[in-house]
């Protein structure tokens, strides 16, 4: 249950201050540096500094939905923050610091993302938070897969130009957006797999619009976090058709429309907990987030000193991203179980073979024990009508499943 929290809550966002070292100025770097696209999210390697001077390198999650840094429980004792000392570290030629009383102990937790369970066997060390990127033009190319940290005031950005709101205590920025004709703000979430809404307004909309594509059960991309709980396992994954930012325009993106954290009778007497307590670190009441699943189709600029952001297109979407078999899955440790069915409109398929609590254990021969989440995934995807082979571990008993794979597009 821990755990299960511990993600739900990840992008909660607490105050803190950080700033480019002082004795550093403002200037442009020799080039970018690359980084590793992990279930959409942006895996950096940082080298930070010990006490004795000595260069400690990481891969560090770079997280706009939250504005504290967090380091596992080693890494913060091998930097002595335990001992007072501040966080250096350095992205590329940049070097940031922060104070220690503002760097969060350990991965785990309420309000704190657990790395081994969104990033395994990759070994990430360090989160990241934009706040402490707020002095710079930040550009994350995609495509490249290369991000660069720029001094304002330089050449214009390439790309659409939207202005953004910016809460400049935590980081955290969002954009208007014309959602089904309505103004609606989103947050602009580059750590986040997936683009998030929330349950009622997700709900709302697909009311409005029946003729929407929707599926109950998050599968593919939608379901990165893999917690055994409520609101992965039972939201509504949606495709809006228009969503426009500015000149920008996005179309079919697809968003998890979250289901109740404590269940919809607690929901009506509490309202919803995650999306109310995470919104106030946000710049304006937001209905969501555009995640990776939105954004790796650019080359996005976010100018924070000016408040503005530049899009550049480099990729058409991918509109059969989420095809595989009905599956929702949870992870526990280096296991993937079987922890829901998803439903679209049509007949259900029937999964005869497949229940609850399953064992993945391989998809047509692909081991899943121990393997990274975009490897499954990747193995789980298909053309509508592939069968796939699915074996499974039964209370202790081998399964196999033979299952179709299902057009989510």
């Amino acid at each position: 249950m821990r755990m299960i929290f511990a993600t739900l809550f990840a992008c909660f966002s607490l105050e803190v201050s950080v700033s480019a070292a002082p004795d550093k100025k403002l200037s442009a770097p020799k080039e970018s540096v690359q980084f590793i696209l992990d279930s959409n999210r942006i895996l950096l390697d940082v080298v930070f500094t010990t006490p004795d001077g000595h260069e400690r390198s990481a891969l560090a999650w770079f997280n706009m939905g939250m504005s504290t840094p967090v380091l596992t429980k080693l890494l913060y004792r091998e930097l002595g923050v335990d001992r007072g000392a501040p966080l250096r570290l350095a992205i590329g030629e940049r070097r940031l610091e922060a104070r220690a009383e503002k760097v969060i102990d350990g991965d785990g937790g309420v309000g704190v993302p657990t790395f081994a369970h969104l990033f395994a066997p990759r070994r990430v060390e360090a989160m990241l938070p934009a706040q402490m990127l707020t002095d710079y033009v930040v550009r994350i190319d995609y495509g490249r897969r290369r991000l660069a940290l720029n001094a304002p005031g330089g050449k214009r950005p390439e790309g659409l130009p939207v202005p953004i709101l910016l809460n400049r205590d935590t980081g955290i920025v969002a954009v208007e957006a014309e959602v089904d004709s309505d103004s609606r703000a989103l947050a602009i979430d580059a750590g986040s797999g997936y683009s998030w809404m929330r349950g009622d307004v997700a709900r709302d909309l697909l009311t409005r619009r029946p003729d929407w594509r929707r599926v109950h059960g998050a599968v593919g991309a939608a379901n990165a976090n893999m917690v055994d709980f409520a609101f992965e396992k039972e939201g509504d994954v949606l495709r809006i058709p228009s969503v426009r930012i500015g000149d920008l325009q996005f179309r079919q993106v697809g968003f998890l429309g979250t289901a109740p954290v404590l269940g919809s009778f607690a929901e009506g007497l509490f309202g919803d907990l995650f999306w109310d307590n995470w919104r106030k670190a946000a710049p304006a009441p937001v209905i969501g987030w555009l995640g990776g699943n939105a954004l790796r189709d650019y080359e996005l600029t976010i100018d924070y000193p000016n408040r503005m952001s530049y899009w550049r297109r480099q990729r058409a979407p991918d509109p059969t991203e989420l095809n595989q078999p009905p599956i929702t899955l949870v992870r526990q440790g280096d296991r993937y179980l079987i922890g829901g069915v998803a439903q679209t409109r049509t007949k259900p398929q029937a999964l005869l073979d497949i229940e609850i609590g399953d064992e993945l254990l391989a998809i047509d021969g692909v081991a899943a024990r121990g393997a990274s989440k975009d490897d499954v995934f990747a193995a789980l995807h298909g053309a509508p009508g592939e069968r796939k082979r699915l074996t499974l571990d039964r209370r202790g008993a081998r399964v196999e499943a033979d299952v179709a794979v299902e057009s989510f597009e």
